[in-house]
């Protein structure tokens, strides 16, 4: 990224690189301190001449309000309550191992292991880990995108999975919702997680939030957290139609992504529909024209309801945008005739966009329609 234009220095990119390098410098101050507590080793030990028993911690039990009421699989109660079963037989093991080495039996640190410990990364799927925001700003008036201080190899989500995102307010009142964070490369050219955040009135407490988000910020994020939906269903067909409005276009870039690098389904015909207020909140768009190079059977058409007369696919080939709201005869348009071809259809929106985007495929042709909320 070029700090300067036309000879001058472009302010704007010179305070987002101080902004990465922060970010960066604190990330790394977070890993040592993490790389620093994971030396410590738990179990029957002997340690200066001496055999200990040294305990795991108990796994941290959830506030009620850390259920974000979205019927999660597992939700974060139940996992703790696998957890703490799984921490309880360690320990009597432990405590069994360490009577027979009191009694003579040899230290061996391969008897027994720790189940309930995770493997290193960001992302705990129990409790909740404070993780910083590297980015963040407006798309458009209604939506934010923030980029959080991750990246691929110490934040790992699979197709399906999400995060849940607890906020904190100054009257004591904690919200948690999920989010689907979509990995692609940011400014710095790292590959982090990038939320498309929708925003509603001013009385809604998580918009309220959302606005309020800056650069340095902290989020308590916990996950993964699995869907009980197969999302790779829609794939099986000759003719696969994904359907997204507002921040379900995070679930449906994640499933284009896993088509993407299956050969099995890269060359399926896919076709994505957008539904977008304007061209500044039409998210991801570069980023799919991006896979459909490498994915010859994939169209994209984006529906803006709010911006009439806008042409945002200037300079892309692979997009068709619509100035329209999405009715039901436009998208039989934009899937074309379907006889002969087994059709399946995935949709991620707000309930009402599901409910007629639903409707309106079936009327096309599309017997298999899956709808996930957004």
């Amino acid at each position: 990224m070029q700090a300067r234009m036309g000879g001058a220095t472009n302010p704007a990119v010179v305070a987002l690189l101080e902004e990465i390098a922060r970010a960066k410098l604190r990330a790394e101050e977070r890993r040592q301190a993490a790389a620093a507590a994971s030396n410590v080793q738990y179990g029957v030990v002997r340690e200066g001449g001496s055999v200990i028993l040294r305990l795991p911690p108990a796994p941290q039990k959830p506030a009620d309000d850390d259920c974000c009421k979205s019927g999660c699989t597992p939700c974060i109660l139940d996992s703790y309550r696998d957890r703490l079963h799984a921490y309880e037989e360690d320990v009597q093991a432990l405590q069994a191992q360490y009577k027979r080495v009191l009694n003579g039996a040899p230290v061996d640190a391969s008897e027994h292991h720790i189940r309930h410990a995770l493997p290193g990364g960001l992302l705990e799927p129990l409790q909740f880990s404070s993780i910083g925001v590297m980015h963040t700003h407006m798309l458009g008036g209604h939506a934010r995108l923030v980029v959080l201080e991750a990246s691929a190899s110490n934040f790992v989500l699979a197709l399906g999975e999400h995060v849940q995102i607890r906020a904190t307010f100054g009257d004591g009142v904690r919200i948690t919702r999920p989010y689907t964070p979509v990995m692609i490369e940011a400014p710095d050219g790292v590959v982090r997680p990038h939320l498309y955040v929708r925003l509603y009135g001013e009385d809604h407490r998580m918009s309220e939030y959302w606005r309020g988000m800056s650069a340095g910020r902290r989020l308590a994020v916990r996950g993964p957290v699995a869907t009980n939906e197969s999302l790779t269903r829609a794939f099986a067909s000759d003719v696969c139609v994904l359907a997204a409005a507002g921040s379900g276009v995070a679930p449906i870039f994640q499933a284009l992504q896993f088509a993407h690098v299956n050969s099995a389904y890269r060359n399926r015909r896919i076709v994505v529909i957008q539904c977008a207020r304007d061209h500044a909140s039409l998210w991801l768009s570069q980023e799919i024209c991006g896979l459909s190079k490498e994915m010859p059977g994939l169209e994209h058409h984006a529906f803006l309801s709010n911006e009439p007369g806008a042409d945002p696919a200037a300079g892309n080939s692979r997009l068709s945008v619509t100035s329209e709201r999405l009715s039901a005869d436009l998208l039989q348009n934009a899937v074309g005739p379907l006889a002969g071809a087994r059709c399946a259809a995935m949709v991620c929106g707000p309930a009402t966009f599901n409910r007629d985007v639903s409707m309106w495929l079936q009327i096309a042709g599309v017997p298999e329609v899956q709808t996930l909320g957004a």
